[in-house]
């Protein structure tokens, strides 16, 4: 199964998801779009497509040019029933592509944090049977209106709007379940003074969070990478 990635940062790589994918015998192709590499026009020749994070804000394209482009890429897997999966800004460019509102949410969410199942991910092919609450890994300052006609399956204290459905194969995580320790320290290690006082309790205790929490949270995201490409090969037989 070729599985193509949209890499719109390189500070932020497809990690443990790709990692999974790569383990249970997808092939991935990945396109640094944010440094200019060309984006496919269409599906052909690609199963899945995966619509990885970014430090833009996905409703400015001047920050991202190639967001409209991406935003066709993910219209046309959806109409074409070829498994789509957005983490954070992929998730906003999904829900943009739809139709709905992506803005500056009025908290920032960052570090690693509870996010809850909704009742309809009880019985969802990539979310049923994993533990109503789950520790992930935050890092976002937006946040998006669900698309007409989506499921919501996960929210957060902070942020309501943490993971939905469209369709049967459009798959959109606000959280990280991609995200491994150096991904994370990566990200953290970014940060300007202001920003790192700002979340000076945060950051000191981010080492801890990881440790307690990652182990599981690497267990979610093989989960789901293994069910969303159990999608993209029942799509392709």
């Amino acid at each position: 199964m070729r599985i193509l990635v949209v890499q719109n940062n390189r500070n932020a790589p497809a990690g443990l998801v790709g990692d999974a994918l790569a383990e249970f015998g997808a092939t991935l192709v990945t396109v640094a779009a944010d440094e200019g590499e060309a984006l496919p026009t269409t599906p052909e020749g690609y199963h899945g497509l995966l619509v990885l994070g970014g430090p833009q804000d996905a409703w400015n394209d001047g920050q991202g040019p190639h967001f409209p482009q991406v935003m066709e890429l993910i219209r046309a897997f959806a109409a074409e029933e070829r498994p789509v999966m957005g983490i954070c800004l992929g998730a906003q460019l999904a829900a943009r592509a739809f139709g709905a509102r992506v803005y500056r949410h009025s908290v920032a969410e960052i570090g690693v944090g509870a996010v809850r199942l909704f009742n309809a991910a009880s019985d969802d092919p990539l979310l049923g049977g994993l533990a109503p609450e789950l520790h992930m890994v935050q890092w976002h300052y937006d946040t998006f209106e669900f698309p007409e006609g989506a499921v919501p399956l996960a929210w957060s204290e902070a942020c309501m709007r943490q993971a939905f459905r469209l369709g049967r194969n459009l798959y959109a995580f606000q959280f990280h379940p991609e995200a491994d320790a150096a991904i994370v320290r990566g990200w953290a290690e970014k940060f300007g003074v202001d920003s790192r006082e700002r979340n000076r309790a945060i950051l000191d205790g981010l080492d801890a969070a990881l440790e307690r929490h990652l182990p599981a949270a690497e267990a979610v995201a093989r989960t789901i990478s293994r069910r969303w490409l159990d999608l993209v090969i029942e799509r392709a037989a």
